[in-house]
């Protein structure tokens, strides 16, 4: 009897489970995104799959639409459709609900953008944009939001009421681009520039005796706990986070002669101990004989850092260096290059390699025309990976792997305080009222990451705020500055983040347990901004955001702004 009670209520909640699973099938339609064809030149021919990717992702509605696979969608569909009547024939094909296709006519710096979504009862919507390059990402993101409002009729999910689950985004003093719909984060983007010093997630040091050309934060000693390791002009200074302050641990100047410009760490004989990288140049006046018609000199060193102390392993190194981590593996990589002949850059890239007990320039790295060793970097991709390239301008260039350029950001990142002048002569004539002035700022570090560990990684990288620099090109001390992570969405570089404004002019960045608490901080390097007329009173400090990477606990109380 009891068999039968049991088997009875098994029938009984089979029953009951049907309805509601045919229901969900029912409501779950599913669509299909074709690469979209471009009619331009073959360097813009990656926007195919770009923007197909892009719009997978804008148009995904978890348990209301799903989308094809695009190896499915390849194998069943060789061109894109001619007419509407082809075009339910293609989804009849692909036993689809939607299709979504169009094309993008690129002619000179403006393009045209045409969107369709069919139905397979035969309905059809179009759309059309008129656009710069610059502009394309923004337009198609607008396209996809009005294909997911007018047609989908999916509701705006950034508009739920405020008492909708909220998701841990790191630190509230990072403002998120709200690109899925349904993430509800602590922090309003309204509250863009709000914020005192004393917010939550946020600590700032006291002001250095020094003003910062760099700073890099790692474990050079291997004793378990990192360090600090600034430079200024001519002196590499050492501290240590300790009970809320920084202690200074040593200092070396290897020489008032030579500048100093960026600071890297890298274990280079893979023995567990990190080296410090420090590339510097011999500082030379405009006026004298030898920068007339000479680039200046490169003069490099690499320490260690051993029992409290900084020690030399290598002076007088004719290169510049940059770490960099280098596909396909992504390892760091200590790169070197000399100065050009005629032009600072000229020369090419190599990785540095240590023979003999001296380190010397090895392989050379295949590289841009434009690239030097401080202004590129590698971002992994779900397909491979991007080279990015700072510019003159500090426009970030997207390449691929062959050093195509694809993409150029709008916006300004990256720049910097610290550059040449670099002297030149007009071409047949060689005195001194011939010369003039070029002027290479080095750009700040790009840190590749992978905060939130989904397939697509980030760049970590500044923006000044400052509306002279956008007049004077002479004029490089930011009085504030934002950190932003970049992603690569398919056709060119989103925003995922960025901080709250910070006040000061930004010197370098990266991420690292700084205060060796067992949690992964953000860390700003910057100088203050005491105004125009105090550039001797420029002082290092650094700002640093506790990175909480762990997942919301839905039964822990959650602090929201309002």
């Amino acid at each position: 009897m009891g068999c039968v009670r049991i088997l009875a209520a098994l029938l009984m909640a089979i029953t009951l489970m049907l309805p509601g699973q045919a229901m969900a099938q029912e409501l779950a339609k599913s669509f299909a995104v074709l690469p979209f064809t471009i009619n331009g030149p073959d360097k813009y021919q990656y926007l195919s799959r770009g923007i197909q990717d892009m719009m997978i992702s804008r148009l995904n509605w978890d348990k209301h639409l799903e989308p094809v696979g695009k190896d499915r969608i390849a194998a069943s569909v060789s061109n894109a459709p001619e007419s509407d009547a082809a075009a339910v024939r293609t989804l009849e094909g692909l036993d689809a609900d939607y299709l979504v296709w169009g094309s993008v006519t690129i002619l000179g710096e403006q393009c045209s953008v045409d969107l369709r979504v069919n139905g397979k009862d035969g309905s059809a919507w179009p759309q059309d944009m008129q656009t710069d390059i610059g502009g394309l990402i923004p337009a198609l993101e607008g396209m996809a939001r009005q294909v997911n409002d007018r047609i989908f009729k999916r509701p705006d999910e950034r508009k739920v009421a405020a008492e909708d689950k909220p998701v841990n985004r790191m630190n509230p003093e990072l403002i998120f681009n709200e690109r899925k719909d349904g993430q509800q984060f602590y922090l309003n983007p309204q509250f863009r520039y709000s914020g005192g010093s004393d917010t939550p997630g946020r600590w700032k040091s006291p002001r250095l005796p020094f003003t910062a050309q760099g700073m890099i934060a790692g474990d050079p000693d291997g004793d378990g706990l990192n360090e600090l390791i600034f430079i200024s002009k001519h002196s590499v200074h050492v501290y240590r986070w300790q009970e809320g302050r920084l202690l200074l641990l040593d200092e070396i100047t290897p020489s008032q002669r030579i500048e100093l410009l960026n600071v890297d760490l890298i274990d280079l004989d893979r023995d567990g101990h990190m080296e410090i990288a420090v590339s510097g140049v011999f500082e030379q006046k405009l006026d004298s004989a030898l920068s007339r018609n000479a680039p200046h000199t490169p003069n490099s060193y690499i320490f260690a850092f051993e029992d409290g102390h900084l020690k030399p392993l290598a002076e007088d190194l004719n290169f510049f260096m940059r770490v960099v981590r280098m596909p396909p593996n992504f390892s760091p990589v200590l790169l070197g290059q000399k100065a050009g002949r005629l032009r600072i850059f000229d020369s090419p890239v190599h990785e540095v390699v240590r023979m003999g007990g001296e380190y010397q320039l090895g392989k050379r790295v295949a590289l841009p025309e434009k690239a030097n060793v401080f202004n590129v970097t590698y971002l992994p991709t779900n397909d491979g990976y991007k080279l990015l390239l700072v510019s003159k301008d500090d426009h970030i260039e997207v390449y691929t792997p062959g050093n195509e350029l694809q993409s150029t950001t709008l916006d300004q990142f990256a720049g910097s305080q610290l550059g040449f002048e670099i002297p030149d002569t007009l071409t047949g004539l060689g005195t001194a009222k011939d010369q003039y002035t070029n002027l290479y700022y080095i750009p700040l570090r790009l840190v590749p990451t992978n905060l939130d560990g989904n397939e697509n990684w980030e760049v970590l990288v500044n923006k000044n705020i400052s509306v002279a620099a956008q007049f004077f090109e002479r004029y490089r001390f930011f009085p504030n500055g934002e950190i932003h992570s970049l992603f690569w969405d398919g056709v060119g570089m989103s925003l995922a983040w960025k901080t709250r404004r910070i006040k000061g002019t930004v010197c370098d960045y990266g991420l690292a347990d700084i205060d060796n608490d067992g949690v992964e901080d953000l860390y700003v390097a910057l100088n203050t901004y005491p105004g125009n007329a105090g550039l001797g009173e420029r002082k290092a400090m650094v700002v640093s955001y506790s990175l909480d990477r762990t997942k919301t606990d839905e039964n822990s109380p959650v602090e929201r702004e309002q």
